[in-house]
């Protein structure tokens, strides 16, 4: 008889970039990386938190599993869903809801859209996220659940999110945030694996995080055109309220410097455009600008106090990569993965079924690998 898959930990640290992951900035880290598999994942665009966390929780594509950003207009009654992360907003099937249908002891700390039962089914443990718990609080949810004898556990943890929009990427209050992780995390990390010997560990992150230079102010851009905006940072969606006015906003919007597709025209690989929550217009600022969506001093002092660094850019801006490091399942550098494939490994690992066949696949660079 095969032996029991072994436990396997998903940890999501928020806003970590790969090239914020280096031998100065976590040197514990890197040398429990050098000893495993470590490369960059690919966020989904736009790069945001909720987004980026349900990719990697349903292992499919924004257009599909329907949050498309960490705010949207719902077509069927056009309100604006200002947090897409509870449960309901997801469309398609997270990787702890079919763990628990494959009979996998599933614990979920934090985890975007892991707010309640979806579809009628829930993990054995899970814990929406509350804010201002430190780290610390989920490493202890993780360390209880392998205890009690979970095979999956996902956590989502601070990261360097809220350091980098607010001191930039590269900021002093960064570096010294990756070290407070590099500290809690490898000895940590070191003391599970050998505690848990077929463990595996897969660690990586929503999105990086770029320096921020410039602002457009989109209501200035399209004075006079009757539009609902989010602004993401560095992209925004442009909802029209007349569909005659797309060819006027289009001209504007490109002549302030700004890329801009309709969602018929959004490039295939952002697998974006077939999804209706997605704007009429989606805008792309070059990389340093971030779009604003002020329309008073007020909510302009808010925007501005976010602004050293921004995401929401497309995965080919490498400062917008994710770290990718896993643990126990071989070694050696990694190509770049998309974030939708994170979750079917995960699931082969575990020999967990899909209700629906996600959109990602396998890496078979940790598949095909003893360990």
């Amino acid at each position: 008889m095969a032996p029991e898959p072994g436990p396997v930990l998903v940890l999501s640290e928020d806003g970590l970039g790969a090239d914020e992951f280096r031998p100065d900035t976590m040197p514990r880290m890197w040398a429990l990386a050098e000893a495993g598999r470590h490369g960059a994942v690919l966020p989904p665009f736009p790069a945001t938190t909720f987004n980026g966390h349900v990719t990697l929780a349903t292992g499919c594509w924004p257009e599909h599993h329907g949050v498309v950003a960490n705010a949207y207009f719902e077509p069927s009654d056009h309100h604006l869903v200002r947090a897409a992360s509870r449960a309901e907003d997801i469309l398609r099937e997270p990787l702890w809801v079919a763990a628990t249908r494959s009979g996998v002891r599933t614990a979920v700390y934090h985890w975007v859209g892991a707010t309640g039962p979806w579809q009628g089914v829930s993990p054995w443990r899970m814990q929406a996220f509350r804010l201002d718990h430190p780290d610390t609080e989920g490493m202890a949810y993780c360390d209880a659940a392998l205890a009690n004898g979970a095979k999956l556990v996902m956590a989502y943890l601070s990261g360097t999110d809220e350091e980098g929009h607010l001191y930039g990427p590269a900021s002093p209050e960064v570096k010294a945030k990756l070290k407070r992780l590099d500290d809690e995390l490898a000895p940590w990390l070191t003391r599970l694996l050998t505690q848990y010997p077929s463990l595996r560990v897969i660690l990586t992150a929503d999105h990086g995080m770029a320096a921020m230079k410039h602002r457009v102010h989109l209501p200035s851009v399209l004075d006079g055109i009757p539009v609902d905006l989010i602004c993401h940072g560095g992209s925004a969606y442009v909802y029209l309220k007349h569909p005659a006015d797309r060819a006027r906003a289009q001209t504007r919007l490109r002549k302030a410097g700004l890329t801009v597709w309709t969602r018929a025209t959004i490039p295939a690989r952002y697998h974006l455009g077939g999804s209706a929550r997605v704007g009429d217009l989606v805008v792309l600022a070059p990389v340093g600008t971030w779009l604003s969506q002020a329309r008073d001093s007020r909510e302009e002092a808010a925007e501005r106090r976010g602004r050293a660094g921004a995401h929401a850019y497309p995965p080919e801006v490498k400062s917008m990569q994710a770290w990718l490091v896993v643990l126990g399942a071989g070694h050696g550098r990694m190509a770049p993965v998309p974030a939708w494939d994170i979750v079917p490994t995960v699931a082969q690992w575990l020999g967990i079924r899909w209700a629906e066949a996600p959109d990602g696949k396998p890496v078979a660079a940790l598949t095909a690998t003893a360990r």
